[in-house]
């Protein structure tokens, strides 16, 4: 389907227009692991099941299992793709075939601009489910790593996921990232809720 794309992101994708590869600040990969080992073993059966049948998982399951390989927060992936489809409805796959104003699928990956750097043969490929949450993430996981970004406290970051490198005061990135920081705190506390036997969550 993609000649650049791995089983859990895209391999060598540079932000076009930079020849600066994606680098992790030090500790971050360290950080989110302490943090999904108490959900470990199911994103292990989560990850068995995907790896036989990608569709024998939920998108959201999805979604979270491809942000711990990609070192993303499962909470900001998860918010992201809410504000950037969620009124979609999920009946007959609709909201993985939305397009709009050159964005695709889920995440409303904007084929212009990643098309190249993803090695995409076309733009139609976005709107293939899986192939879209791990574009989706990748971007993000990029972003994030071009930002320096946490991956705990806020996710202000994601207004360049949504604005481009360039981040206009009170323009529509701003507007973005602070409707993806309250979708997140929605998703961390019902799974706070879920999981609190946990520890670590």
């Amino acid at each position: 389907m993609c000649g650049n794309m791995s089983l859990f992101g895209i391999r060598g994708m540079a932000l076009p227009g930079s020849d600066r590869p994606p680098t992790r600040p030090e500790g971050r990969r360290k950080e989110w692991w302490m943090v999904a080992s108490a959900i470990l073993p199911a994103l292990v059966l989560q990850a068995a099941l995907y790896l036989v049948d990608p569709s024998a998982i939920s998108p959201e399951a999805e979604i979270v299992l491809v942000s711990v390989v990609r070192g993303v927060n499962p909470h900001v992936a998860l918010a992201v793709a809410q504000a950037e489809s969620g009124r979609i409805p999920e009946a007959s796959g609709r909201r993985d075939r939305v397009v709009f104003k050159g964005n695709y699928g889920r995440f409303q990956v904007n084929c212009t601009t990643w098309k190249q750097p993803m090695g995409l043969a076309s733009c139609r490929d976005l709107l293939e489910r899986h192939l879209n949450i791990r574009a989706g993430i990748a971007v993000l996981a990029y972003v994030q790593s071009f930002r320096r970004a946490h991956l705990q406290g806020s996710a202000d970051w994601v207004a360049h996921y949504n604005e481009g490198s360039l981040v206009s005061a009170g323009g529509p990135g701003e507007r973005y990232a602070r409707r993806v920081n309250f979708l997140m705190r929605r998703y961390r506390h019902a799974a706070e809720e879920r999981y609190r036997s946990f520890n670590g969550w």
